[in-house]
């Protein structure tokens, strides 16, 4: 478990021009629509990038003609982003790699990478999603794969990749254990993020550095489920005042995972939590939002199930480990499950979900405090000068 408690020292990250040494090239492993975008953003920042595709008509598209074939309709690639197939000339020299690959095919991209990188490297994980069978979260899959002879991470927030793709203002999380004061390699760790996050600002995209890696995946993943559970009340007319209610339920399951995997709650109100769940559930252009809206309509499940799942639907069925494990019930989880393993009408599961589940309950540091009584002096006191002072408000 991540010890959080020593605090994190932002003074030295600050985004003041020049303060820190360039980083000297990168790649991006996974030329997906997120992949390719992030290799944009990097090149368009002053970094050398090299992007990795697994087939090499993408790779020949990107490089020699500045365009993706598959995706990113219309969004010219900077000129100078290098694209291959070849695993090994991607990575070379490479001093920040990210892998932007489907939660699934992680752990098997960084067991072949890891035979490829020096030592120091720092590795971080684009991908917003559960292993499925472990449980594991990326970084976690990123430690076991690479050991302790690199620095690992993840990138995340609320971000749409063709927007990224086209230079569009970006907020995003780094967020890396490295950072913590109390890590051995947090000088170095501090140094490449400060780097990453002053050339990123060139190409509009600003970091919160954060070394709770754990809040910022939990974030991250669990709102994509969130996402579609909204797309289905969406399909079933449920209205905004349920959508509001499934969010609540959601970011209250988001703060119980990560406070029992020893992730910080304050994480979840940066750009890695709060900021990501709000485009993504709000937006039918999310893949999640638009499978939960699919959901949501009669005999829906069947088809959605046929088809080629998204990252959320992925991650409903692994968090139930990490469920079992710290025995809680995550409801916005568990009533998409209803649908995708069960079978339940949408409309269903969401009025489980409402108006069955257990309601979530304030921390106890912002309850309201407990009125004290007060005695009215009949003729004396206005109306609400005792309800004033039940509440410890004063008097002008």
């Amino acid at each position: 478990m991540l010890d959080l408690t020593e605090g994190f020292d932002l003074n030295p990250l600050s985004p003041a021009p020049h303060r820190y040494p360039p980083l000297g090239c990168a790649a991006v492993l996974g030329a997906g629509a997120w992949g390719t975008a992030l290799a944009s953003a990097l090149q368009r920042g002053g970094v050398p990038t090299w992007l990795w595709a697994r087939r090499p008509e993408v790779a020949e598209a990107i490089h020699d003609r500045n365009h993706h074939p598959q995706c990113l309709a219309g969004v010219d690639l900077p000129s100078g982003l290098g694209a291959t197939a070849d695993m090994a000339h991607a990575l070379h020299g490479a001093q920040l790699v990210i892998l932007a690959v489907p939660a699934a095919a992680t752990r098997d991209i960084a067991r072949q990478a890891a035979l490829l990188m020096a030592p120091g490297t720092v590795v971080l994980t684009a991908s917003k999603g559960i292993e499925q069978g472990s449980g594991a979260l990326m970084t976690q899959v990123l430690d076991e794969e690479l050991g302790k002879a690199m620095l690992t991470g993840s990138i995340g927030g609320p971000s749409f990749a063709d927007e990224v793709a086209c230079g569009k203002s970006t907020l995003l999380t780094l967020a890396m254990p490295a950072l913590a004061r109390s890590h051995p390699q947090h000088r170095t760790a501090s140094r490449i993020a400060g780097g990453l996050m002053q050339q990123l600002a060139l190409a509009s995209v600003t970091l919160e550095l954060t070394p709770d890696a754990v809040g910022a995946q939990v974030g991250g993943a669990l709102k994509n489920m969130i996402a579609i559970a909204c797309g289905m009340a969406t399909a079933q007319g449920m209205g905004e005042n349920a959508r509001a209610g499934i969010i609540t339920r959601g970011l209250d399951d988001m703060r119980r995972l990560s406070q029992a995997m020893g992730g910080r709650v304050e994480t979840l109100l940066g750009s890695s939590g709060v900021g990501d769940l709000f485009l993504t559930a709000a937006s039918e252009q999310s893949r999640n939002t638009r499978l939960g809206m699919q959901l949501g309509r009669p005999g829906g499940e069947t088809a959605a199930v046929a088809g080629e799942l998204a990252e959320g639907a992925l991650s409903v069925m692994s968090v139930q480990i990490l469920e079992r494990k710290y025995g809680l019930r995550l409801n916005v989880a568990a009533a998409v499950r209803d649908v995708l393993q069960q079978r339940r009408p949408a409309e269903r599961a969401l009025h489980r979900l409402l108006h069955e589940s257990a309601p979530a309950t304030l921390p106890p540091a912002i309850r309201m405090p407990r009125p004290v009584p007060v005695r009215v002096r009949p003729g004396r006191d206005s109306d609400m000068r005792p309800a004033a002072q039940a509440w410890g408000v004063g008097h002008a």
